[in-house]
């Protein structure tokens, strides 16, 4: 027809009926899910999961971990067993920190990472270990339970403003009424 453009049949695009479309897409799935003969040792063996405890972000209440080797795991960068000796200096260290706060094992294993992720941001490098240590330096042994959570805040704040560890401390001591420097 004159002055209407010409277009070949080929450029026209073509509807499948409804279940062509769907085979179509079945198949492309199905090949995009199976691995071919020639694919790489690394292709075929099956995925582990890499680091499960040490990268995990957080334990949830219910969850089954145990503090001290989620911890170890996390601050070793890769999982640890319940065996290994840094998961049970890190036992001993929550179950102390455990009888001077409020907190379970687990919320103050949380809180330390919370308090680590804190101070980095300030670029001050202490690690999760290292602020449960110096807090349990600063929980009195008055019998009294303090919140781990509420400590740390402070401690936090006060390395903000640009004291050293030592120096934040024995403030925190001074506000708690403790008469250590």
């Amino acid at each position: 027809m004159p002055g209407t453009p010409h277009h070949p049949r080929s450029c026209r695009p073509r509807r499948l009926p409804g279940f062509a479309m769907a085979a179509a897409l079945s198949l492309l799935v199905t090949a995009c899910d199976e691995r071919s003969d020639s694919g790489t040792a690394a292709e075929v063996a099956p995925q582990r999961p890499a680091a499960a405890l040490a990268g995990k972000r957080w334990l949830d209440p219910g969850d089954r971990t145990l503090p001290e080797q989620w911890m170890a795991s996390r601050l070793a960068g890769v999982d640890r067993p319940p065996d290994d000796p840094a998961v049970g200096r890190l036992h001993d260290l929550l179950v102390r920190a455990d009888r001077a706060y409020d907190e379970t094992p687990r919320m103050i294993a949380n809180r330390a990472f919370q308090l680590q992720e804190m101070l980095a941001e300030k670029g001050i490098a202490e690690s999760a270990d290292s602020v449960v240590e110096g807090l349990l330096s600063v929980a009195g042994g008055d019998g009294i339970t303090h919140g781990f959570g509420e400590a740390g805040q402070h401690y936090v704040t006060l390395r903000a403003t640009g004291l050293d560890r030592d120096t934040a401390l024995a403030a925190l001591r001074r506000a708690a009424g403790d008469g250590r420097p």
